[in-house]
């Protein structure tokens, strides 16, 4: 059977609790461009969810939109390969605007790979 590439409302982080949760007992993970937090659900349902925190100092809306649209893009496509029941928060960093698509892809699973996020 082929799994769902699509990008559900269950698969995003709504609530102010969950992400003070994986703030405060995630795993960061750094690069130049992006922090991310990853952390274990403890309900251990299958999906795995994503949150996104987006400041202006990384640009004007149309910057901010863009990214965010990238992102939840890489997280939609590599979701399969992550670990089940954990929740991902993306934090990107002034500057990773500048990014294109591959290099900021390449920058996220580099992190999901050194966190052992990655099941492949």
């Amino acid at each position: 059977m082929q799994p769902s590439y699509s990008f559900s409302r269950k698969e995003k982080l709504h609530l102010q609790h969950d992400f003070k949760r994986v703030f405060k007992t995630g795993r960061k993970l750094a690069h130049p461009a992006i922090f991310i937090y990853i952390g274990r659900r403890p309900d251990e349902l299958e999906t795995r969810r994503l949150g996104l925190v987006t400041s202006r100092k990384l640009g004007s809306a149309v910057e901010r939109n863009r990214l965010k649209r990238r992102l939840r893009e890489i997280f939609r496509l590599s979701k399969h390969d992550l670990s089940p029941a954990i929740d991902v928060i993306f934090v990107p960093r002034p500057g990773v605007c500048g990014l294109n698509y591959e290099a900021l892809r390449s920058a996220v699973l580099g992190l999901f790979a050194k966190a052992g996020a990655l099941i492949k």
